[in-house]
């Protein structure tokens, strides 16, 4: 078992950031069609920039977004770490992960496809048919973003949470446009000068449903417990072997595998001795279970900061021995609260190990390990301090 799993875990780490990207991509796209929708409406043109561009880059961003959705879908079931099927990608909430949100997804890729399909038909369906499909361009965009944030991983990471703010601005400042300029056209051409209930009704449902996006993540990506509570199941919140949580390999792994901090209370000086810097020597067993799927390692400290490192690897049995890695748990502590740091390995080459723990109030601690295996037995040499980790990770 020299070599644990070095094989698939850049496959696996490259799978997981294609997902994540391409959701991401897809929703700017999806955002700056739904604009550029806005503006082929409106007749916007200017003498540098014709109305066929507006209409024409329209199309073709419209086009690209279901370029990304389909890579965004076939890297989310291709990946498995989440029990999500090609079926799930079309048919709302029938998927065991997080179904509401996933759910919301599939009927956010139906929509779209609706728009595209309906879009190149055109000619052939009539005006009035296709205006009436466009519509629900304005019911997939939030659909999508709310499928983005409550399935998504990333949601609590600064750069995202700007991503999102960015793309909420861009539709609420064009759909506003829009609105006010027809509501006004409807107030002149109405009997008595009042405006249509479809009018009213469009007006504010375009308030209404950027503050229930905004109210929504307050109450919910953002609030510690979101991955139990968003339907995530609980064999990826937990991994089977061990009581520290299952999580991708990946930096910035699948926060639905539930990386928990404990209580903050008398934790913070019985770890005391991992705050700063520190270098220990490792001795203790590592055992593969009898399907070949499951690696443990457990180790006690002796040095800098004595205590217990458990480590919980889970994949595919590997020709070589060992297994390829998908999902992983860590925990370290003193030895009266061994589980006192929890979190997942965030790379893995051979015999070396570096881990991604959280610990009393969220406090991050990158821990590297060196491994020496000699049949069941293990030795080597820990060494950490202060990372970058942020929160429990509890996505």
């Amino acid at each position: 078992m020299a070599v644990i799993a070095a094989v698939a875990t850049s496959h696996s780490r490259a799978l997981w950031y294609l997902t994540r990207g391409s959701g991401l991509i897809a929703l700017v796209l999806l955002t700056a069609s739904v604009v550029l929708g806005v503006l082929e409406v409106k007749r916007w043109a200017t003498e540098r920039w014709p109305r066929f561009m507006t209409a024409a880059l329209h199309k073709n961003v419209s086009l690209l977004s279901v370029v990304f959705l389909g890579v965004h879908i076939a890297t989310t079931v291709v990946d498995g770490f989440a029990p999500i099927g090609w079926l799930d990608a079309v048919v709302p909430f029938r998927s065991p992960y997080r179904p509401l949100w996933l759910g919301l997804g599939a009927l956010s890729v139906d929509l779209l496809l609706a728009l595209v399909v309906t879009s190149l038909l055109r000619a052939r369906i009539g005006y009035r048919t296709w205006k009436a499909v466009h519509w629900a361009a304005y019911a997939c965009w939030p659909v999508a973003v709310l499928h983005g944030m409550g399935t998504g991983t990333d949601t609590r990471l600064g750069p995202v949470l700007l991503l999102y703010a960015g793309c909420l601005a861009a539709v609420v400042l064009s759909v506003s446009w829009r609105l006010v300029d027809a509501f006004a056209l409807e107030r002149r051409a109405a009997a008595g000068g009042r405006a249509s209930a479809v009018g009213v009704t469009a007006t504010l449902a375009s308030v209404a449903v950027p503050f229930g996006i905004v109210a929504f993540l307050l109450a919910g990506p953002l609030r510690p417990g979101w991955s139990r509570r968003a339907g995530t199941p609980t064999s990826l919140r937990t991994a089977s072997a061990a009581s520290a949580p299952a999580t991708s390999p990946n930096t910035g792994a699948p926060a639905s595998a539930g990386v928990t901090a404990p209580p903050a209370t008398g934790a913070a000086a019985a770890g005391a001795s991992f705050t700063g810097a520190f270098r220990d020597t490792l001795s203790g067993t590592i055992d593969q279970s009898t399907d070949g799927r499951t690696v443990t390692i457990d180790a006690s400290l002796a040095g800098q900061a004595p205590g217990r490192l458990r480590i919980v690897l889970q994949g595919q049995p590997a020709a070589s021995g060992g297994i390829v890695m998908t999902a992983s748990g860590a925990s370290l502590g003193p030895t009266g609260q061994p589980d006192l740091y929890r979190g997942s390995v965030r790379s893995l080459a051979g015999t070396r190990l570096g881990l991604a723990l959280a610990g009393p109030g969220g406090a991050a601690l990158d821990v590297r390990v060196q491994l020496a295996v000699n049949g069941t037995g293990v030795s080597g040499t820990v060494s950490g301090g202060p990372g970058t980790t942020t929160g429990s990770g509890d996505g």
